[in-house]
């Protein structure tokens, strides 16, 4: 994905944020770049999990037309 999406997460350690692409969080090792913490891919696999979710939700949503908002995110009234 070229325009890979950017996220912001919590850091186990030292609780900041972290805003790095969403592949990034899925190496198997790596560190904080605020605190230099050494992380691993499990401690957020959860997160990355939801998040990929709502993302491809999103995207089928866009796709197929569907709206889920009714008339608040967008402004489009669904029919009642």
């Amino acid at each position: 994905m070229p325009n890979e999406e950017h996220v912001a997460l919590e850091c186990p350690c030292c609780r900041g944020e972290i805003y790095r692409p969403l592949n990034w969080f899925k190496q198997t090792y790596f560190t904080c770049p605020a605190c230099g913490g050494g992380l691993s891919a499990d401690q957020f696999a959860p997160m990355i999990r939801d998040i990929e979710e709502t993302i491809d939700a999103t995207i089928d949503e866009m796709v197929q037309g569907q709206a889920h908002c009714e008339g608040g995110c967008c402004g489009n009234k669904t029919p009642d």
